[in-house]
């Protein structure tokens, strides 16, 4: 005959299968529904990435250009998501992907210059296009676009983050991975830079 504890653990095995089972399922559905919140939540970044990488490039993409290169940092997004920890902000975080992103299309744009410039077709490049057309501007912010557009893009990178985006020195030092010291520098020449390119063509 057997031992009546076997049988009472035998009869309780099912049922601890079957608590461990509804756990893992409901431990599955939980990370599903955290996955899904932190995808709305990198969407509805989308317009404010759109226009920091806007500003970034100068105000002078196309707007397929402009919106291939947001995909671009919200699919990297995307991707990393789960290595996103908390530990910095979330704007802060995708700023850094935005960053990294124009930098890549930055450099491959020089490289497609040089390019087009090696086979004699320097002048070939299509005119860029304003991403956003707003016909009622403001001529002094006009003018200052323009004047973004002629800095390099080290210069522009740094003026964006400070005084565009309004991130502290702080911040945009851990952003470009600089010390303080090398952003205050950087934002003195670039401003100087940027001076001279807006007095030049006031006195035309």
């Amino acid at each position: 005959m057997p031992h009546l504890a076997a049988v009472w653990n035998s009869a309780d095995r099912p049922d601890d299968r079957s608590a461990d089972d509804r756990a893992a399922k409901e431990e599955r559905r939980s990370r599903q529904r955290d996955a899904a919140r932190r995808d709305e939540v990198l969407c509805a970044e989308a317009p404010r990435l759109r226009r920091l990488v806007h500003r970034l490039l100068g105000y002078r993409a196309r707007g397929q250009d402009l919106d291939d290169l947001v995909q671009d940092v919200l699919l990297a997004a995307f991707r990393h998501r789960d290595g996103f920890r908390g530990d910095a902000a979330l704007s802060t975080w995708l700023t850094r992907i935005a960053l990294h992103k124009v930098q890549d299309h930055h450099r491959a744009h020089r490289l497609r210059r040089r390019l087009f410039a090696w086979f004699g077709h320097g002048h070939a490049l299509p005119a860029p296009e304003a991403a956003d057309g707003d016909g009622d501007i403001d001529e002094r912010l006009d003018a200052t676009r323009r004047a973004l557009q002629q800095l390099p893009h080290r210069d522009r990178e740094v003026l964006v983050l400070r005084y565009l985006e309004q991130r502290g020195i702080d911040e945009v030092a851990e952003l470009l991975e600089l010390t303080r010291a090398s952003v205050d520098t950087r934002l003195s020449r670039a401003r100087k830079r940027l001076r001279a390119i807006l007095d030049r063509e006031g006195e035309r």
